[in-house]
């Protein structure tokens, strides 16, 4: 699949996870693949009153734990787009937030092509030989 292609749907899946979870759609999704780094940013998803809960040092806390694990969610579904479009896996997916400025950052690490069909070996997991 065209890494443009690609990117637009996973921007489809991330704006619909939220929709979904969320019952509004966020201002903007943004998509960017650079080799094993596939980078989701989310923008403008939360309400007003939630923006000056963020601004309550005594409230902040309540409103990050709420988003952070409602983006965890969306690890499956990306896992799972990214097979589905690629083939390749993911490794890991990490969620940041940035509620002031209303955005999510979600960084998933892909693994890496195998383009001869064999499975990729890590050489420095290997035991040494005798």
């Amino acid at each position: 699949m065209d890494p443009k292609d690609l990117e637009r749907r996973i921007g489809e899946l991330s704006r619909g996870f939220v929709r979904g979870k969320l019952g509004r759609c966020p201002q903007g999704v943004e998509v960017r693949i650079q080799r094993a780094l596939l980078v989701v940013r989310v923008r403008g998803f939360l309400e007003w009153t939630e923006h000056a809960l963020v601004e309550s040092p005594r409230d902040r806390p309540a409103v990050e734990d709420y988003y952070l694990r409602l983006f965890e969610q969306i690890a499956p579904l990306l896992r799972a787009g990214i097979r589905e479009a690629t083939g390749r896996s993911v490794l890991e997916v990490q969620v940041l937030l940035n509620l002031p400025a209303g955005e999510c950052l979600l960084l998933s690490t892909l693994r890496r092509e195998n383009t001869e069909g064999l499975p990729v070996v890590n050489s420095s997991a290997r035991p040494e030989a005798r």
